[in-house]
């Protein structure tokens, strides 16, 4: 799966003190090479249509069959982009794929998987284009001084998301959000392009953008919309309806049989989750319908780096206290793969998600209701998040209140008894509720499909750019003040101001 040894200068010879102009030289480089087209015309249309990128997408995550979000969604965006260009994904983890074929059998995909930094810095030298995911530069900081086209992937609200993981641990938190927090700025005052997954973390990214200094009359100037710095692309589903593969969970899981009304966990169980309320909830519902059965499809990180979070831990003993284990909750024992996940899915009756008030949720894209969408599951979901106002505002499903267990006991009955009521309805007449929700959730998915959401990635590529590079904001000089304050009310102006522009230069 390696692309080989690269013929390459070797990136360490360059010295420090003469970087910022080789990384400018790299830049001028590239825009002669690609835009040396006519600025209008066929034949610039003829021109970028033909020609072919190489562009490297690079994620921390192991690509195999048990894939965690990063990690597909780098796979995925890199199948869209090899109909026009040449791309390679690549991963330090090692891979239980033999090769890229097992995943995509296309001429324009590779992987290379398992590789040290020395081999992906020399495997970035030969790209044209570098697509990284919001964590990449803290083990490879030297992507940024290639002088390629970069695009940055900050589909997650990373920080948010730290807060929640370590707040027990008081120095652990500290430690890693200032890390986290330094890491992030080196990408978004790097980034050429960035992309986030929708319109409210977009409010989110522009407010970091405009904080760290990247937001200047320079970047206004190039683009006053902004989407040239970063635009929206959430995650997706696959083109195809989704195919049963094999079993799921219904006479599969001992416990879990074919009559069973059977609601899916799908995905992690990660501390800004609330799997506890559900979980109480169905303990309820199982003391009058034994038949309702939770199934979590993910227990632990498929990422060795990532270890056992303590929700997942805590939900399964709530589960094994209310004695609902392996009767009415059901584990998977792992991480399930990634081709199997449409059985799971095509196995529920509903999708369940849940988390809690937190500032995570309000800018989080919950990547496993897109599956559910695909399926066509009714959803029962937390409220707070864009997508779980969707799915209330569109009838997909419910969104309940944070932790709320007479509320979640009550929507699960209510569906139980609606599913009871399928298909009873006169031809012709309105179906039943969870009926109307499933044909709802698969409408919704219909907006995400791959090959759409891309789109702004896809278009970079076809013309990339080097956006306004990041300077620090420093306070205007004295001169800077008053020609500032001259030109915008002459003499009389300047005089008044002189004495306040003195005391802001002495203060700077």
């Amino acid at each position: 799966m390696s692309v080989g040894s690269l013929q390459v200068q070797d990136f360490f010879t360059s010295q420090s003190s003469t970087k910022r102009s080789a990384v400018a030289s790299r830049r001028l480089a590239h825009d002669i090479l690609l835009k040396c087209a006519p600025t209008s015309g066929a034949w610039r249309i003829l021109s970028l249509s033909a020609f072919t990128r190489r562009v490297l997408i690079i994620t921390l995550e192991p690509i195999s069959r048990k894939m965690a979000g990063p990690a597909i969604r780098a796979v995925e965006i890199g199948k869209q982009l090899a109909s026009d260009h040449e791309v390679t994904v690549f991963s330090p983890c090692a891979s239980d794929y033999k090769s890229a074929k097992e995943i995509f059998d296309h001429a324009n995909f590779r992987l290379h998987c398992q590789g040290s930094k020395s081999d992906l810095y020399r495997l970035a030298q030969n790209q044209d284009i570098i697509f990284i995911q919001g964590n990449v530069l803290k083990p490879y900081p030297a992507l940024v001084d290639l002088g390629k086209y970069l695009v940055v992937d900050l589909y997650d609200p990373f920080l948010l998301s730290v807060l929640a993981q370590f707040e027990v641990d008081s120095v652990s938190a500290s430690s890693s959000y200032r890390l986290m927090h330094q890491v992030l700025k080196k990408h978004m005052i790097n980034a050429d392009f960035s992309v986030c997954a929708s319109e409210r973390q977009l409010d989110y990214w522009l407010g970091r953008y405009c904080a760290i200094g990247r937001l200047t009359p320079e970047m206004y100037g190039f683009d006053r919309s902004f989407r040239k710095l970063i635009d929206v692309v959430p995650f997706g589903l696959p083109d195809r309806a989704p195919e049963r593969t094999g079993f799921g969970m219904r006479n599969k899981v001992d416990g879990i049989g074919s009559d069973d009304f059977v609601l899916l966990w799908g995905g992690g169980i990660w501390e800004w989750f609330d799997p506890l309320t559900i979980i109480e909830a169905v303990a309820q519902v199982s003391q009058r319908h034994a038949s309702v059965k939770l199934y979590f499809m993910g227990y632990q990180s498929p990422n060795p780096q990532v270890g056992l979070m303590q929700m997942s831990v805590k939900a399964k003993e709530l589960a094994e206290r209310l004695n609902v284990l392996n009767k009415n909750v059901f584990f998977s024992d792992s991480w399930t793969a990634y081709e199997d996940r449409v059985n799971c899915l095509l196995d529920a009756d509903v999708a369940v998600s849940a988390h809690f008030d937190l500032p995570e949720t309000r800018f989080s894209f919950r990547t496993r209701i897109l599956d559910y969408f695909w399926a066509g599951l009714p959803i029962l979901t937390t409220c707070g998040d864009e997508l779980a106002e969707r799915v209330e505002r569109e009838g997909a499903g419910y969104a309940l209140p944070y932790q709320d267990v007479a509320a979640w006991a009550s929507a699960i009955e209510k569906l139980m008894l609606s599913k009871n009521s399928a298909g009873a309805s006169e031809a012709g007449g309105a179906g039943s509720e969870i009926e109307e929700m499933a044909s709802a959730s698969m409408k919704i998915g219909e907006a995400y499909r791959w090959s759409e959401v891309v789109g702004p990635i896809r278009q970079f590529c076809a013309d990339p750019y080097h956006a306004p590079t990041f300077k620090k904001i420093k306070m205007p000089n004295i001169v800077e003040r008053a020609s500032a304050v001259l030109e915008r009310g002459g003499k009389e102006l300047l005089i008044k101001r002189s004495t306040e522009i003195i005391k802001d230069v002495l203060r700077g």
